[in-house]
């Protein structure tokens, strides 16, 4: 079944085109997550996957912040969705904790086969959540009129401004610019030493 006949749309934009004018702030990161996830099962040099590993984080972290504090509070969203993020979040700090102050040549030297089952489980369900939450939140912005649409997509871009690049994301914006300041450092000081992203270099676009 088409998400049009889903949600009893027809004429008019397509859902499709409806759900991205007010996600448009985080397209990207949601673009950038299937690339990286089709990227995955394509490489298994461990440099590379360490590399796409903190790069699937910091864009799912902002995109799953961004959609927890601007749209879902409108929606009629059963406990085990909560729940379902709070999953995701859990295994994404592991690969947070992994590859922060880290050299993506040495993330998986520690513990080589728990890094790639935290990977695995991080991709396995990001990619069950982004079809669940493509499927809800189509047929949730499909129902609004072009005025709710218009509103909901201000509130995606002020929460889109400030979302945290880390899995558990700090209350205030305050906390979330700072934590996301020593992200970036962090990216910053991994350039100096190992200028070269293998991983994030081969999902640009």
């Amino acid at each position: 079944m088409s998400v049009e006949a889903a949600t009893g749309m027809s004429g008019g934009m397509s859902a499709d085109t409806e759900l991205w004018t007010v996600l448009a702030p985080v397209r990207e990161d949601r673009d950038r997550m299937g690339r990286i996830l089709d990227r995955l099962d394509q490489t298994e040099d461990l440099v590379e996957r360490a590399d796409l590993a903190s790069e699937l984080v910091r864009a799912a972290s902002r995109y799953e912040d961004t959609l927890e504090r601007s749209v879902e509070p409108d929606m009629d969203l059963q406990d085990d969705w909560a729940r379902d993020r709070d999953d995701l979040r859990r295994v994404m700090t592991v690969i947070h904790q992994r590859t922060m102050h880290v050299d993506p040549r040495n993330v998986y030297a520690p513990d080589p086969q728990g890094f790639e089952d935290a990977l695995e489980e991080v991709a396995d369900r990001l990619r069950a959540r982004l079809a669940d939450e493509d499927r809800q939140l189509a047929a949730f912005i499909g129902g609004l009129s072009a005025a709710q649409r218009k509103q909901l997509a201000g509130k995606v871009a002020t929460a889109a401004r400030h979302a945290s690049e880390r899995p558990r994301p700090p209350r205030t914006a305050v906390g979330r610019m700072v934590a996301n300041a020593h992200v970036k450092l962090d990216h910053t000081l991994e350039d100096v030493s190992h200028p070269q992203h293998p991983g994030a270099g081969t999902v640009k676009g």
